[in-house]
């Protein structure tokens, strides 16, 4: 199907706008402005073609035993968005950020099933192990969840090492051609699972990069300012190919992350508590999702009022298979 229709955009174009929204780099971390762009239309593909998505999050904050406000969001957002397209999903975590995911999902009515990774490593090999015998996922997707780097330690931005607050997930991204499932990494500084495939080249690009930044690669990569932002991304591409809105409106974002902030959940830059993100204020935050939205929406509404705004492969550098 030919999808150029003048004077207005393309699927693919509103998809590569959403995903330059995504990469906006307002911590200056060097990661998201320097990554190739043009992920995000792929990485949608292939969820849409997932059955069973497994999604690996949740970043311990040590000072504040407990998880940062990046990666829940944007992990129940993607989930979100899978379930109503029938997919099942499963979440994956460590202790510190479980209570949040469930928090999480009990506001938005929604229960998932979630996997807590024992703090002992063995421990956690085996429970990963286990899971992936019981769910026999299609797709794996890691979302602002610490990475192993080539020295097999897990790192913050700062450089600490965080072995004993997250256990590694890294065994679910072993570029085994015979693991049966397809990998997808969101991430925004680096030292985030999935993202070893951007190691090379971006690492003299983050502070303390050649430390910090995991080792380990997905099959698809998807860097952004902010974590979040690409989960709200993916589900933003999901909605425009599959033509039903899949998103939260940026109001039910900001309560789901009051949600979470009330249940002990600390801004991963400050440390603190309160309605932020990545030090990002949650009006400057929001402003980001507030243009996804705007975006997907229009899009979906512009295709409804007839038949010269339909869509097929998204005109897009891109295919499904």
């Amino acid at each position: 199907m030919n999808l150029e229709r003048p004077g207005k955009e393309t699927l693919g174009e509103t998809i590569l706008r959403i995903e330059d929204l995504a990469r906006r780099d307002p911590g200056g971390r060097g990661l998201s402005g320097r990554a190739s762009p043009g992920a995000l239309g792929p990485a949608a593909f292939e969820l849409l073609a997932s059955r069973r998505v497994a999604i690996v999050t949740g970043f311990c904050v040590r000072s504040a035993g407990i998880g940062e406000t990046d990666g829940p969001p944007g992990a129940l957002a993607l989930a979100g968005a899978l379930r109503i397209l029938g997919k099942k999903t499963a979440l994956i975590t460590d202790r510190y950020s479980l209570t949040l995911l469930r928090v999480g999902a009990k506001h938005l009515g929604t229960p998932f099933r979630a996997l807590e990774l024992p703090e002992l490593q063995p421990e956690a090999d085996a429970a990963l192990d286990r899971f992936v015998s019981a769910f026999k996922p299609t797709h794996v997707v890691a979302l602002e969840r610490p990475g192993s780097a080539p020295d097999g330690h897990r790192y913050s931005m700062r450089g600490e090492i965080l072995d004993d607050v997250a256990p590694a997930a890294d065994r679910l991204f072993s570029p085994d051609p015979g693991r049966g499932w397809v990998t997808l990494a969101v991430g925004d500084g680096g030292n985030e699972l999935g993202m070893g495939g951007l190691r090379e080249t971006l690492k003299a690009e983050v502070s303390r990069g050649d430390l910090i930044f995991c080792a380990s690669p997905a099959d698809h990569t998807l860097a952004c300012g902010i974590s979040n932002w690409g989960g709200y991304a993916l589900a933003a591409a999901l909605s425009l190919l599959s033509g039903v809105l899949l998103l939260r409106t940026p109001d039910q974002e900001r309560a789901l992350l009051a949600a979470l902030v009330e249940a002990g959940a600390v801004d991963g830059c400050t440390r603190e508590k309160g309605l932020s993100v990545d030090g990002l204020t949650w009006e400057k935050y929001a402003e980001t999702l507030h243009g996804m939205y705007d975006l997907a929406s229009g899009a979906l509404s512009a295709r409804k009022r007839g038949p010269d705004t339909s869509t097929g492969d998204g005109g897009g550098p891109w295919k499904s298979t």
